[in-house]
C-alpha cells in the first residue's frame, strides 16, 4: 500500500512540474512571438531579414536569461538581507554583479556581430533602440502577472 502512495506521488509530483514547465514554455513563446510581430513592423524586417535575424534574436534572448540565472542567484538573496551580510559578502554580490555585467557586455558584442550579417547597420541601430523598450515591457508585464496571477 505504502508503494502505492509513493508512486502516485511521484507521479502527481511530476505532472505538476511538467504542466509548470510547460506554461513557463507557452509564456515564454507568446512573448517572444509578441516581440517578433513588434520587429519585423518596427524594423521593416523583408522575408529574408527576418528568417535570419528572428532566430539570431530568439537564442540572443535565451543567451541572455542564462547569463543572468548564472551570475544573480545569489544577489537576489542579498537583496532580501543586506543588512544582515557581511562587508565581505556584500564585496562577493558586487564582484558577481561585474561579472554578470562583464558577461552580459561580452555576449552582446559577440550578437553584435551576427546581427550585422543579417541585417543592415540602420535597422540594427533600431533595433538596440528598442529593445530597451521591449525588455521594460516585458519588465513590467512580468511584474503585473505575480501580482495579479489571474492575468
Amino acid at each position: 500500500m505504502n508503494t502505492i502512495k509513493i508512486a502516485l506521488l511521484g507521479i502527481f509530483t511530476l505532472i505538476g512540474v511538467t504542466g509548470m514547465s510547460q506554461k513557463q514554455n507557452r509564456d515564454i513563446n507568446h512573448r517572444l512571438a509578441k516581440a517578433d510581430s513588434i520587429l519585423i513592423v518596427k524594423l521593416e524586417l523583408t522575408d529574408a531579414e527576418q528568417s535570419a535575424f528572428l532566430p539570431l534574436y530568439h537564442q540572443f534572448v535565451k543567451d541572455k536569461k542564462e547569463n543572468r540565472k548564472k551570475h544573480l542567484p545569489s544577489e537576489r538573496k542579498a537583496k532580501k538581507r543586506m543588512d544582515e551580510l557581511s562587508d565581505q559578502e556584500l564585496e562577493e554580490v558586487i564582484q558577481k554583479r561585474f561579472e554578470f555585467k562583464q558577461a552580459d557586455l561580452t555576449l552582446q558584442k559577440n550578437y553584435h556581430e551576427k546581427f550585422k550579417k543579417v541585417i543592415p547597420m540602420k535597422k540594427l541601430a533600431k533595433f538596440y533602440h528598442m529593445e530597451k523598450r521591449l525588455f521594460k515591457r516585458k519588465k513590467s508585464e512580468h511584474k503585473r502577472t505575480d501580482k495579479n496571477p489571474n492575468r
